[in-house]
């Protein structure tokens, strides 16, 4: 990575105060900050690099895809929750159970075996 001497700037923090993102960037101020030099003196840490807009709003894109995909799933996980539970719909023998008398209006009363008998063996493969 090539830093351009001009535009360096330096950060102080904390050593518990820092966010690394990897060996060479850290983030602060809500942007990534690419690391040339740093040196830890007596738990404060003082940086001298870069802030990366590019890498930065990669970041925040990423953040934010996370923040969505974990809402949706929370409100799947809400959905799945509020759903009624139905009572077991195979027995071991694959046969439907009588259903629970909340589902009377979904479920006929003359039960099926859902699965198709297969009366032939599977077709075998030579090599």
């Amino acid at each position: 990575m090539e830093f351009e001497k001009g535009a360096l700037q330096t950060v102080v923090l904390p050593e518990n105060k820092v966010v690394w993102m990897d060996k060479h960037e850290i983030w602060v101020n809500n942007s990534m900050f690419d690391i040339a030099t740093k040196k830890l003196e007596n738990g404060i840490y003082t940086f001298t690099g870069l802030y990366d807009e590019d890498e930065t709003s990669l970041v925040v894109k990423e953040k934010e895809s996370s923040k969505k995909n974990n809402e949706q799933n929370k409100r799947l996980s809400q959905l799945l929750k509020i759903l009624p539970i139905f009572c077991s719909l195979f027995k071991e023998s694959y046969q439907f159970e009588k259903p629970c008398s909340l589902f009377y209006s979904f479920v006929s009363e003359r039960h099926e075996n859902p699965f198709k008998k297969i009366l032939v063996p599977p077709p075998q493969v030579y090599c």
